[in-house]
């Protein structure tokens, strides 16, 4: 009898296969990473270091006139989501923070992402950025981008 893998382990599978190294050395060198600096009490010396930002995971799929993008975004207030649109791109980026739930003695797992994270997508069609729209429900973020009719016609009278 043979094992059914859990769906992490398929979808890690998965990315694996699509991306090269090369994709993951240029995926490197473009994501800006946070630099933080700390000063400690007792001298002038600051310590210094990286926080990664994550990768948001998304789906993205087109319907009958707009492009659809979900995300999930639980555990993150709506005004801590920022979503910057232009007619080829969208960054949807944000901050996942822990509650704080006192002194952990043990951790068992942590398998959660929390910190920093951003996505940025070229899209493959033109939208219309004034009549996109975003929406949340039980922590699934729907973006709706309409997108623009190249073959709309329109009549011009000469003022």
């Amino acid at each position: 009898m043979t094992r059914k893998k859990n769906f992490f382990k398929k979808l890690a599978e998965s990315v694996q296969q699509m991306r090269t190294t090369d994709d993951y050395e240029e995926e490197r060198e473009m994501n800006d990473n946070v630099r933080i600096q700390i000063q400690s009490d007792d001298s002038e010396n600051y310590e210094e270091y990286t926080e990664e930002i994550g990768e948001l995971a998304v789906d993205m799929y087109r319907i009958e006139n707009a492009l659809v993008i979900r995300t999930m975004i639980a555990g993150i207030r709506k005004d801590e989501v920022e979503i910057t649109l232009t007619r080829d791109s969208i960054t949807i980026e944000g901050t996942r923070r822990p509650d704080d739930l006192g002194e952990i003695y043990e951790t068992y797992f942590e398998e959660l992402y929390w910190g920093a994270f951003e996505r940025s997508i070229a899209l493959p069609e033109e939208v219309d950025i004034e009549e996109a729209e975003a929406h949340e429900h039980h922590g699934l973020l729907t973006i709706i981008l309409p997108l623009i009719d190249k073959h709309k016609r329109t009549q011009l009278k000469i003022k």
